[in-house]
């Protein structure tokens, strides 16, 4: 392969920052582009700690330049047909995502990759604390959080690289190779970047495309476009939430779990297998104890506070209305009113939620609607449910203090966070900071 000298990291977040981080070690030409002007993000970002401003160009200055480089590393949320990549595009310069840009530095390390539309963040972490449990030295990273290449910038030998992958990160993939994929489940999401499901189907199953027939593949059933894969070399474990092997649940409790649910379960086997795969010793054993202990994931149905009679869960990492009806259907056996908190950055016009939210009718004692898509909510489900227009969280908690609400309060968005917050974890964490400000006064 010819060395690569100039490279244009595109997207100063925090996969790019880590990106210009590697590209620094590595001594290449490097070019940092953002959105806006370099003094509005330069330092913001704290760039100045890496490298210097003359390095760093707005996205509209450096559109003429991106086709001179030998390759651009791009950030999740930069599709290859931005406008500002097209002669780049036009001219073949390769266009890699912030995964594969790690992947090449840390190839001995062997790959366990999570995707899916729902649950990769919980099993992700699952695997990487099972394994840690079983001794085993681990980095768990990717779209969970913390960039790949913070691995590649530590140096640090570990048994297993554990990395949650996006469709998004996925398109942009070249060698990227996992001894170990699974694709939990398929459901509609990213109207905003896919022209249909099968198109996001499509996206993720670049996961596969290095995989041979020594790997191995955990797929859920709950997607409908398997068929596409099925003549894949790779050795598959297919498992159905809801319905999982006997073998599995006779030898396992769950009465101790301390994160409960079918899908939960799910994501229990889903690591099991990995495990199982890996040879790990005394399992079981090990296993049940993991079961146990384990408190779950922060912004994942996380429970943050209790204020005279009203209990406040934190959801926040939920962005299509599959993660918001399955955390609905955790209050089951709740006898309590269960008041929703709904809203966010409208991906598309098509988006409806008021199909998937109507069998929760007699559930929903209320839905509280904020950001963008506030009033557009409303008008949706306001013949079916009790509506109200907050607008944004803090005045959620503003109008349950000052009508005492006493039940459950719940936060899964079932819209991504870019309306008002940097992303689900900025979102997230601000809600449980006004909870507690909120209610505690």
């Amino acid at each position: 392969m010819n060395k690569i000298n100039k490279v244009a990291i595109f997207g100063m977040g925090k996969s790019g920052k880590s990106a210009v981080e590697l590209a620094k070690k590595l001594k290449q030409d490097l070019y940092a582009v953002n959105k806006g002007p370099v003094d509005s993000w330069f330092s913001a970002e704290k760039l100045d700690q890496v490298l210097d401003c003359c390095s760093c160009y707005s996205e509209e200055d450096f559109a003429a330049h991106f086709h001179k480089m030998d390759e651009i590393v791009i950030s999740p949320g930069i599709p290859t047909t931005h406008p500002a990549l097209k002669a780049a595009v036009e001219k073949g310069v390769p266009i890699l995502s912030e995964i594969e840009y790690a992947y090449r530095q840390t190839k001995d390390i062997p790959v366990i990759a999570i995707t899916g539309t729902n649950g990769k963040t919980t099993t992700t972490t699952m695997i990487a604390e099972a394994l840690k449990k079983a001794g085993k030295k681990v980095f768990c990273g990717g779209n969970i959080g913390i960039p790949y290449c913070d691995l590649a910038l530590s140096g640090e030998k570990v048994d297993y690289a554990i990395i949650e992958v996006s469709s998004f990160q996925l398109e942009t993939i070249h060698e990227f190779h996992p001894h170990i994929g699974l694709i939990l489940n398929v459901f509609p999401n990213h109207s905003e970047r896919y022209d249909d499901v099968h198109d996001y189907a499509k996206a993720k199953y670049r996961m596969l495309n290095n995989m041979t027939k020594e790997d191995h593949l955990i797929i859920g059933l709950e997607n409908p476009y398997l068929a596409d894969i099925k003549d894949h070399p790779a050795h598959k474990d297919f498992f159905q939430k809801g319905d999982l092997p006997q073998s599995f649940k006779t030898k396992f409790s769950f009465k101790e779990a301390k994160v409960v649910g079918e899908h939960n379960e799910a994501n229990f086997y889903a690591a099991y297998k990995v495990l199982e795969l890996l040879k790990i010793e005394n399992l079981d054993k090990i296993f049940q104890e993991f079961i146990n202990e384990f408190p779950g994931v922060a912004h994942r149905l996380e429970y943050v506070l209790t204020f005279e009679g009203l209990a406040v869960y934190n959801d926040a990492k939920s962005t299509n209305t599959l993660a918001t009806t399955t955390a609905i259907k955790a209050f089951n056996d709740s006898t309590g009113p269960l008041y929703l908190i709904l809203g966010g950055k409208l991906r598309s016009e098509s988006d409806k939620v008021l199909p998937d939210l109507l069998p929760f009718k007699n559930k929903i004692a209320r839905i509280f609607t904020i950001g963008d898509v506030t009033k557009r909510l409303a008008d949706e489900l306001g013949k079916d449910f009790k509506v109200t227009e907050a607008g944004d969280l803090k005045t959620v908690f503003e109008i349950a203090k000052k009508e005492n609400l006493k039940g459950n309060l719940v936060f899964s968005p079932a819209f991504p966070s870019f309306d008002q917050f940097k992303n689900y974890v900025d979102r997230g964490e601000k809600y449980k900071a006004w909870a507690k400000e909120s209610l505690s006064r």
